[in-house]
């Protein structure tokens, strides 16, 4: 399920344009976004047409990461301490005004529907709807979706599960069954900080820390960064104070 190489530098670009775009009020208008759709199914068409099958799956995730990255409402996103009272480590998109994007479910199968094996998306899509915007339930149709089309899929089964122990709150199981993504090379940030924070909540206070770090260092979303360095200095702050 490793991010394809094309998709993974498009992702790259769109992610760093996002940064600059949640400095800025959003976009009221919604005729734009209707007609970003229309465009992008002529697109998606225009592309199976020529069977590029592949490339047009790689853009509806820009796509979706594009539509999931700009704020629904005004809101800015700062790294400074206390500069920002909604800098939640459980809800980064609060960041940046929070919002529902009722469309990321449609939008991530639309992908698969491209491309069924392209999970990434459905991976991406069910996490953001799960543990950012508290809609388990349609995370969970997301991934049904996906798995139907890659059955035997063992990684979407794992994350149905966890998704489904964080409605019943089951921390110790969502836990270990969220773990063994971080190994991957393309394991979405939200994934990590979602680990980090399962961690801290156990009182693992080593391993949510070196979690944040890697977060803070690597990941390109601003919101994310800022969660970590706010979750770091928390930490590292009684070490200091006990010297």
């Amino acid at each position: 399920m490793a991010l394809r190489p094309l998709a993974l530098g498009l992702a790259a670009c769109c992610t760093l344009n996002l940064a600059a775009t949640r400095l800025a009020p959003a976009p009221k208008a919604a005729a734009a976004g209707v007609r970003l759709n229309a465009d992008s199914a002529v697109e998606d068409a225009a592309l199976l047409s020529l069977g590029m099958r592949r490339m047009a799956a790689d853009l509806g995730l820009v796509r979706l990461l594009i539509y999931y990255g700009t704020p629904e409402e005004a809101g800015v996103v700062s790294e400074e301490p206390g500069s920002h009272p909604y800098l939640d480590p459980m809800h980064p998109e609060l960041a940046w005004g929070g919002g529902h994007y009722p469309e990321l479910a449609s939008r991530a199968e639309r992908v698969l529907d491209i491309d069924p094996s392209f999970t990434y998306v459905a991976i991406y899509a069910a996490g953001a709807l799960a543990f950012n915007l508290n809609r388990p339930d349609q995370a969970l149709d997301v991934l049904r979706y996906a798995a139907a089309r890659n059955p035997g899929d063992v990684e979407l089964a794992q994350y149905m599960a966890a998704v489904g122990f964080s409605r019943t709150g089951d921390k110790r199981r969502v836990l270990r069954l969220l773990e063994p993504m971080l190994s991957r090379p393309d394991c979405p940030t939200m994934i990590k900080n979602m680990v980090a924070y399962l961690y801290l909540s156990r009182g693992d206070r080593a391993r949510a820390a070196a979690l944040y770090r890697e977060i803070a260092e690597s990941s390109r979303d601003p919101g994310y960064r800022g969660i970590a360095r706010m979750m770091l200095r928390r930490l590292e702050a009684p070490a200091a104070s006990g010297r």
